[in-house]
């Protein structure tokens, strides 16, 4: 029997010129790494480098050798992180695997290239360059036709497995599309970002399939997912029996609102079907949700949604909440074969970065369980019957904008 831990965690906010973000960052992980005593530990790493790679992508190594003096239970470490930045496969993945000497023997690592499982022996190996080369690692960047209409980024994702205990494992390391537009998610498709997700992942699990060479895998995919809230009910059940009311670019740069058609009816969320000649071309700045009364001083907004901004009127309220809206979380019902345990913790995403006020939800997102583990139904039937553990944690300091999200099972 071993203990296995699986962790996924982006770090866009961790590398950062200033590092203020290690030390808390690093404790909190090594202290949960360290109360769940795992035999092998695998951490799924997004945005490894952070948003200025260029500059920051040298903070990696160390982050890697910080966590490796804390953890001296263990006597293995494999690192692929790619910090490939200039390269236009670049999808800036980390994995980090610790494995402990007591099951070295029963753990054999897939070489893609030669399609053969080969022992690990040797005890340190770091990778930071020519990844989607290297026989031990699947890696691919979304093609630019999944996502044409915005700059193509760094998306993509990257795939190790591993036979352990004789049971053959593929890890995959994903990470998806974003949601570019709290507006465009109300005036065009609400399902317009989930869609794309689910084109991108639905290719992963193509790619893996096609890839599981005559055996059937426990499959885990975890990652930052950018899975969000069904948009429609959400805001139903949080602005209920309040109108909306449209708020129209003044001035200055359209570049943060929303064009749209629309007639004299500017109130409107709903899609306009009037003659062309009636259509005004407007620029929609953002929509406020506000409480109507005949007495102009009890007006209020509730909610005010922009491009990049969520402001509720109450953000605490939102947080403590969470479980009121959890039904709202949908998305991961799109991949039928795909299975998750239940989730029994508050939304990952957006935290704020401010280590003074760590505790709270930035005003740029709805709350949201981004950072997900999802299993195939070979895995899922395993970890079911193994007294799993899935939660988030964190939360009582700053990880940066995401709280890791952990899976422990035995088997």
């Amino acid at each position: 029997m071993a203990r296995f831990v699986l962790i996924t965690a982006n770090v866009g906010s961790l590398f950062e010129p200033d590092g203020r973000l290690h030390d808390p960052w690093v404790k909190s992980v090594s202290d949960k790494i360290q109360s769940e005593d795992p035999d092998f530990l695998i951490l799924h790493m997004q945005e490894t480098g952070g948003k200025k790679f260029a500059e920051c992508s040298q903070q990696v190594p160390t982050i890697i050798n910080r966590l490796t003096s804390i953890l001296t239970k263990f006597d293995l470490l494999r690192a692929y992180c790619d910090l490939d930045y200039e390269a236009i496969e670049y999808t800036a993945l980390g994995i980090l695997t610790f494995i402990k000497k007591s099951i070295w023997s029963q753990v054999y690592q897939f070489n893609f290239h030669t399609k053969t499982y080969e022992q690990v022996i040797k005890p340190k190996e770091i990778v930071t360059h020519g990844l989607e080369n290297y026989p031990y690692v699947i890696k691919h960047k979304f093609p630019k036709e999944f996502w044409p209409s915005i700059k193509w980024g760094r998306k993509g994702y990257m795939q190790t497995r591993w036979r352990i205990l004789n049971r053959v494992f593929d890890f995959v390391n994903a990470h998806l599309f974003h949601d570019e537009s709290n507006l465009a998610l109300i005036h065009e498709n609400p399902e317009l970002y989930s869609q794309n997700r689910k084109r991108a992942l639905d290719f992963v699990l193509e790619q893996t399939t096609q890839l599981e060479n005559g055996c059937t895998p426990l499959l885990f995919i975890f990652g930052d997912l950018n899975f969000r809230l069904d948009s429609r009910s959400f805001l139903n059940r949080i602005t209920e029996k309040l109108e909306p009311h449209q708020v129209d670019e003044q001035m200055g740069s359209l570049a943060e609102g929303l064009q749209v058609e629309t007639t004299t009816n500017t109130n409107s969320l709903t899609p306009c079907t009037a003659h062309p000649s009636e259509l005004l071309r407007r620029t929609v700045s953002a929509i406020e949700f506000r409480r109507e009364s005949e007495n102009e001083e009890n007006r209020s907004c509730v909610l005010r949604i922009e491009k990049k901004k969520f402001e509720y009127f109450n953000h605490k309220k939102l947080l403590d909440d969470w479980e009121s809206y959890l039904d709202d979380d949908k998305e991961a019902q799109n991949f039928k074969n795909m299975f998750e345990l239940p989730i029994a913790f508050a939304p990952t995403y957006p935290w704020s970065e401010d280590p003074e006020n760590s505790e709270t939800l930035m005003k740029t997102r709805a709350p949201a369980w981004c950072d997900r583990i999802l299993m195939n139904s070979n895995a899922f039937t395993v970890v079911e019957q193994s007294n799993p553990l899935y939660t988030s944690f964190g939360m009582e300091t700053c990880t940066g904008d995401h709280k890791p999200v952990m899976l422990s099972f035995i088997i």
